[in-house]
């Protein structure tokens, strides 16, 4: 009888640990998407230095940052919100997934071509 209530209580951590895991993997995943996702551009704002700035913020590089780093950060961010690495989470998660990796995708191209790069 104790054999099972410690078998209980220990399958009751391991669901609420569980249930921890993917709530704040939720919430990172919908931070990102609450931007307008849909064109990757802040609302309200039309001045290009704007538009660069929240490009730049998506990607996670400085203002200063050369053709190396910010295809650094676009492989990166690319790795860690592809769409295929959440798909055993739910539906969801990969259509969060999948805002977010577009947001990152125009991001970059918005900056590749705004500086040339390959």
């Amino acid at each position: 009888m104790v054999r099972l209530i410690v078998l209980f209580l220990i399958a009751f951590c391991v669901y609420i640990a569980y249930r921890k895991i993917i709530e704040s993997l939720l919430n990172s995943l919908k931070e990102p998407a609450r931007r307008d996702s849909a064109s990757a551009q802040p609302q309200g704002t039309d001045s290009p230095r704007a538009i660069e700035a929240h490009h730049r913020e998506v990607l996670g590089v400085s203002e200063g940052a050369g053709e190396e780093e910010i295809r650094a950060a676009y492989r990166s961010q690319l790795a860690k919100y592809h769409p295929d690495k959440v798909t055993h989470l739910g539906g969801e998660f990969h259509e969060l997934a999948t805002a977010r990796t577009k947001e990152i995708i125009a991001a970059y191209e918005f900056l590749r071509q705004k500086y040339g790069f390959k």
